[in-house]
């Protein structure tokens, strides 16, 4: 009929498959950075998870024949807990907009701008927990910045903190150093392994000559270069939402360390006005992120 409008059964049947495929080509060209250095896992059914943090035993001492056994006992050090927080975004589309054809073009665009909004919140959420790192007013389960000299231990503390200096041939040799000799809560060697080297992008040339030269870099020498012949750490991340330039980290494959909880992924949804005849079109997710073992990062502030 000539000159009827498209009522909200119409144009939901219509329009939001249209839309629901722009923000997915825009949102799966947009490569997803927290991924390179947050684990993900699924969360629990409730509105916050808690994961917690135990002391083992000592070494065990020498047994003399005929003696009896020495008994140890562990414990819990801390808890971590992880708040499942909901972010959301949407837009809406005018009941003039359908009448004048408009909707599918403007739609389309808006459907774009939301998948970016939706993916910034995610990535500077997660990055934030490095921005933030040395920062003592974002505590982890332990009560301390994720970077600190004082993570609590059985019997004192223990630092994933590295001298603060601008990123070299030196200051990664004595991160790398630093990092082999951790050690569990007890004062049992761990032997944690370097993972990746997590830089600002204005660091990531010279973070890939110091992990990639055959020789040590900046030098008249002709000795090799022990990072990347030793194997310890070669592959490099940089973040675009790093806030500090001269920070830089080491990543280990020590277990439960940076991670992402969703309680639900993104999800989109569209639904209409009954008062204005809108048409609202909106973006939602849940998740928990931080960190529980501090051991799965090493941190160094630069200068």
């Amino acid at each position: 009929m000539a000159g009827a409008i498209m009522r909200n059964t119409q144009f939901r049947s219509i329009v939001e498959p249209i839309l629901n495929s722009s923000f997915d080509g825009v949102y799966d060209q947009r490569a997803d950075e927290y991924k390179a250095v947050f684990a993900e896992e699924n969360g629990t059914a409730r509105s916050y998870h808690e994961e917690v943090v135990l002391y083992g035993l000592g070494a065990a001492p020498l047994l003399p024949d005929g003696q009896a056994v020495t008994y140890d006992e562990g414990g819990q050090l801390y808890v971590k807990r992880y708040t499942y927080d909901v972010y959301g975004l949407a837009f809406a589309l005018t009941q003039v907009l359908v009448e004048d054809g408009e909707h599918i073009s403007v739609g389309t665009k808006f459907s774009k701008h939301l998948a970016q909004s939706m993916t910034e919140s995610l990535e500077t959420v997660t990055c934030n927990h490095l921005n933030r790192s040395f920062n003592s007013s974002y505590k982890g389960g332990d009560g301390v910045e994720l970077f600190s000299a004082s993570h609590p231990v059985i019997g004192g503390v223990q630092s994933n903190i590295l001298l603060s200096a601008a990123l070299s041939q030196t200051s990664l040799e004595q991160a790398l150093i630093q990092i082999r000799q951790t050690k569990d809560s007890r004062g049992k060697p761990i032997r944690v392994m370097p993972k990746q080297l997590i830089v600002h992008p204005s660091n990531m040339l010279v973070a890939e000559v110091l992990l990639n030269s055959v020789l040590r870099a900046g030098t008249n020498n002709n000795d090799l270069n022990p990072v990347k012949s030793s194997g310890l750490v070669s592959k490099v991340t940089d973040l675009s939402r790093l806030t500090s330039a001269p920070a830089w980290f080491v990543q280990t494959d020590a277990q439960d360390g940076l991670k992402v909880l969703w309680r639900r992924k993104l999800k989109k949804a569209m639904e209409g006005d009954f008062e204005t005849d809108s048409i609202r079109y909106k973006s939602t997710m849940r998740f928990g992120s931080g960190w529980t073992d501090w051991r799965g990062a090493f941190g160094n502030q630069g200068v």
